[in-house]
């Protein structure tokens, strides 16, 4: 059996086989809804999956006319969810510690431009064609701009901006950030903490803190679920997830931090500078 659970805890599941199918999807709509580069999916069999916990935190969103997106309420975390047919689920791959790695890089077309796709897995602008899932259109792709870059959630209910520039960028593989943003890893900037203001929609922002961790906040819309911007008064910043950005940021992770806690399924495959644990003292 292989366990996956949301970030607090509430919504757990098992599944009783190896996927028929793991995707990395890079489009614009699992980048918000995930905070991160890209998803992982893991496909399975309806017999195949089972919940082990409570459904009563999951919620569901309807991101198009193909999907219907299920998070944990209580902390934002991406968690199963079934086709329409019911006859296949879907599991986040950042909330499992173990599995197989992925078989493509798929929607790559609509990768962003902060995030570069090495290696050498083969990838697809769409689903794979032996997949039989149909596609849907996607999200514009960011692009440079004169004025403060802009950002919004998935269903477009909260919105913001950054008014200075980004100090610095990070790929995080901590395990809080991968079973929050149910992804790899999270892509974060930084910017101070009234770098950030919101535009609309801040009084449907949530906010879940890791009981035992000092600063570690989840922040997400409560509509959609898309993890948002978190300000942190104890540090003066604010954390902006890059995925939930409209426009292209400038700026680029400058390297890979807590990879002692990577996803043993995820290959870095890029030649920036790794750190077993937090950057290095500035």
């Amino acid at each position: 059996m292989n366990e996956g659970r949301c970030l607090c805890g509430s919504v757990t599941w098992e599944v009783s086989a190896e996927p028929y199918a793991v995707y990395n999807c890079h489009c614009r709509m699992c980048q918000k809804a995930h905070g991160a580069a890209f998803g992982t999916y893991c496909f399975f069999k309806a017999d195949q999956f089972r919940w082990t916990s409570s459904t009563e935190t999951v919620v569901h969103y309807e991101s198009s006319e193909h999907l219907v997106r299920s998070s944990c309420d209580v902390c934002g975390s991406v968690v199963p969810y079934a086709n329409k047919a019911g006859d296949h689920w879907v599991t986040p791959g950042g909330c499992h510690d173990t599995m197989r790695k992925p078989d493509y890089n798929i929607f790559v077309v609509d990768n962003s431009p902060w995030h570069t796709i090495n290696g050498d897995m083969p990838r697809c602008d769409t689903y794979p064609e032996e997949s039989g899932i149909p596609s849907v259109e996607g999200l514009p792709v960011p692009q440079k701009t004169d004025g403060p870059v802009r950002g919004s959630c998935l269903c477009g209910a909260v919105t913001f901006q950054i008014t200075e520039p980004f100090k610095v960028a990070h790929n995080c593989h901590c395990s809080r950030c991968r079973y929050g943003r149910a992804a790899a890893h999270a892509t974060n900037g930084f910017v101070t903490y009234d770098g950030v203001q919101f535009l609309s929609g801040e009084e449907r922002l949530k906010s879940y803190k890791v009981p035992d961790a000092r600063f570690f906040t989840q922040v997400f819309c409560d509509v959609c679920s898309s993890i948002m911007p978190r300000r942190d008064s104890e540090r003066g910043i604010a954390v902006i997830p890059l995925a939930s950005l409209d426009d292209d940021p400038g700026i680029r992770p400058v390297d890979h931090i807590f990879v002692d806690h990577k996803a043993a399924w995820h290959d870095i495959t890029d030649d920036l500078p790794r750190f077993p644990e937090g950057p290095p003292p500035e």
